[in-house]
């Protein structure tokens, strides 16, 4: 079974509905990206383009943002419609710059300005889908030049979609998924928009509670019912994403083979 098969069996058998496929346009051709979306059109899954760095939260990476943004839409126009993206997925994160230590409100405009371009680029020819990696104490984040006016809020208001970085391994308790994530949520619902509750499974230096890297899969899973319990009442409740997906599947592998001789 190739890579592409395994990850799109695994998929599927885990109610996968959306893949963030990391874009590297130096180093794989765009047909390698049409094969894998097709594959896993043919699913009923689909495949958002990631992209993004730290820097491009500044005005000087703009052009970067830019030259993503028309790879993507040159490539949706030149393949066959199961093989196109359905939509960017942006993981910028400038708040791990030294700038954003030093001098947060100017930082943080240059990114707002960023992310106003974006919302303009991406409506013309056609509209393209945008989701947001956004840190769930985004709520928190005042803009500047306002008062209770906050970072979630602002982007919710331009976006539909906005998956949030709550990476805890805990679904109740006042640091967990659920509370970190309910404010949000509450607002997407009466905004209209949704969030995606993200947590990771990957091997992480930040403390163990961010990660279910030390419970495993079965462990994630019974947290992550949990949490679409208390949460899916709200229709803005978009679902899960799981960060870390080769962590994921080696896990969940782990789990669920049976030892030999059993």
């Amino acid at each position: 079974m190739s890579d592409r098969e395994e990850i799109l069996a695994f998929s599927k058998q885990n109610d996968v509905t959306n893949i963030y496929l990391y874009v590297d346009r130096q180093n794989v051709p765009a047909k390698e990206y049409a094969r894998f979306i097709k594959a896993a059109s043919n699913q009923g899954i689909q495949v958002e383009a990631l992209a993004g760095d730290p820097s491009w939260g500044l005005k000087s990476s703009r052009p970067y943002i830019q030259e993503f943004i028309e790879w993507v839409e040159s490539y949706n126009r030149n393949v066959d419609e199961d093989e196109r993206f359905s939509g960017i997925h942006l993981d910028i994160e400038p708040y791990l710059l030294p700038e954003w230590k030093s001098d947060q409100d100017h930082t943080l405009e240059e990114w707002l300005s960023n992310m106003e371009y974006i919302a303009r680029e991406v409506q013309a020819p056609e509209p393209l889908a945008v989701s947001f990696d956004l840190p769930f104490w985004a709520n928190k984040i005042e803009i500047p030049g306002y008062q209770d006016y906050y970072l979630s809020t602002w982007i919710l208001k331009r976006f539909n979609t906005l998956v949030l970085m709550d990476y805890r391994d805990t679904a109740l308790g006042d640091d967990g998924i659920v509370a970190n994530a309910l404010e949000t949520v509450k607002e997407a619902t009466s905004l209209g928009k949704s969030v995606i509750v993200g947590v990771d499974i990957s091997e992480s230096r930040e403390s163990k509670k961010t990660t279910f890297y030390e419970e495993g899969s079965r462990k994630m899973e019974a947290e992550l019912a949990i949490t679409k319990d208390q949460l899916g009442k709200y229709d803005g409740f978009g679902g899960i994403a799981v960060h870390g997906f080769p962590a994921w599947m080696s896990a969940y592998q782990k789990e669920n083979t049976a030892p030999k001789g059993s």
